[in-house]
């Protein structure tokens, strides 16, 4: 993290940060001097604002104008500076209104909670996983046989969720030769992972029949699909409010803009987010905030991701969170997904009858 600052300048910086926040304008020092009162004079604050420019926090699109946080300048702010806030008891009780009327209906837990951040804070959309155990292991299976050497793969795993896919025998097989493969395997195989399945067939290769280590391959390959969320298991609302923030609609040239939507469209489209969308569930360490250029994409470098685990700890789970512009509303992003990440702890916990987890901290 960035060195400490002086007390003045941390409040020139948070003072910078929100107001930059609010009217998406580069923040001149004399507005500083005229609107907010500091107490110090006009040349003291552009000497500190001078000083945090050379430090990477802000930085001027042209000499004479004012200035605009930088990534560095967002995280100091959200790490040292912001206020935290709450919903109030109103939102709060609205929400919780809403969830009790689809209770018991996991889809649309989902499809809710997407809707509700995105219409919580202007200018920001929601993406919300569908809720998954933590690492696919195998409940049961069943073969089905189609054809002489067609089957169908019949795959339950342990959090409930079911899969199947068809499968080519390298031997023809009865469905009597199949129920008894499967018997076999199933009393084996019981509770392991994808990871566990490919070391048992590097290990026993050379002892498995054909028929067995094909249905092996299938089964591991169906618990990693499992492990990997797709498209079809991500929520997506508000994505084209987005675009309609003054990043995209009136700052810089028109070149310079079409770049921006051009990014943010095509990670959206390509469907980026899942790979850090997997890191965070992976994670399970409460709210993180991703800031612009620290998530390695190019493609996403215009836009932070305020994001969380919910679920049971060690069990089903999945995503929440905000993405929008470098200047969204972080204590407001934040407070909204904590909040929805405690609901959808308390739906799960009281669906699966399994005390929920203490409620995220902010990091």
């Amino acid at each position: 993290m960035h060195k400490r600052m002086t007390e003045r300048q941390e409040a020139i910086l948070r003072i910078l940060v929100e107001e930059y926040i609010r009217c998406a304008k580069p923040v001149p020092s004399q507005v500083l001097v005229d609107k907010y009162h500091l107490g110090y004079s006009s040349a003291t604050i552009r000497i500190d604002m001078k000083s945090l420019e050379e430090d990477g926090l802000v930085f001027q699109r042209h000499a004479s104008g004012g200035r605009i946080p930088t990534d560095l300048g967002y995280r100091y702010f959200v790490e040292r500076l912001m206020q935290e806030s709450s919903l109030l008891p109103d939102e709060q009780r609205m929400i919780r209104h809403q969830f009790y009327q689809v209770q018991h209906q996991l889809d649309q837990w989902v499809r809710l909670s997407a809707s509700i951040m995105a219409q919580a804070i202007k200018g920001t959309a929601a993406v919300v996983t569908m809720p998954r155990g933590t690492e696919g292991r195998l409940k049961h299976f069943a073969l089905l046989s189609l054809y002489d050497a067609i089957a169908l793969l019949v795959v339950v795993l342990q959090d409930g969720s079911d899969a199947q896919c068809r499968i080519y025998l390298t031997d023809p097989a009865t469905q009597e030769d199949l129920d008894q493969l499967a018997a076999r395997l199933n009393g084996r195989f019981t509770g392991d992972s994808a990871a566990d399945l490919d070391r048992i067939i590097a290990d026993n290769a050379t002892y498995m029949s054909p028929n067995e280590r094909t249905v092996m391959l299938a089964l591991a390959q169906t618990l990693q699909q499992h492990d990997a969320w797709g498209p079809t298991d991500v929520y997506q609302e508000g994505l084209t409010r987005i675009l309609e923030e003054p990043e995209f609609t009136s700052m810089g040239d028109e070149r310079e803009r079409n770049e921006r939507i051009r990014k943010v469209v095509d990670a959206l489209e390509q469907h980026r987010l899942l790979p850090l969308l997997g890191v965070q569930a992976a994670q399970e360490q409460g709210i993180q905030v991703m800031i612009g250029g620290e998530t390695a994409q190019e493609d996403l470098r215009d836009v932070s991701l305020v994001v969380s685990r919910y679920g049971l700890p060690g069990h089903t789970g999945g995503v929440l969170g905000l993405i929008g512009p470098t200047r969204m509303q972080y204590s407001r992003a934040v407070a909204v997904v904590r909040y929805m990440t405690e609901i959808m702890n308390d739906l799960l916990a009281d669906l699966y009858g399994t005390p929920a987890d203490d409620p995220p901290d902010e990091s």
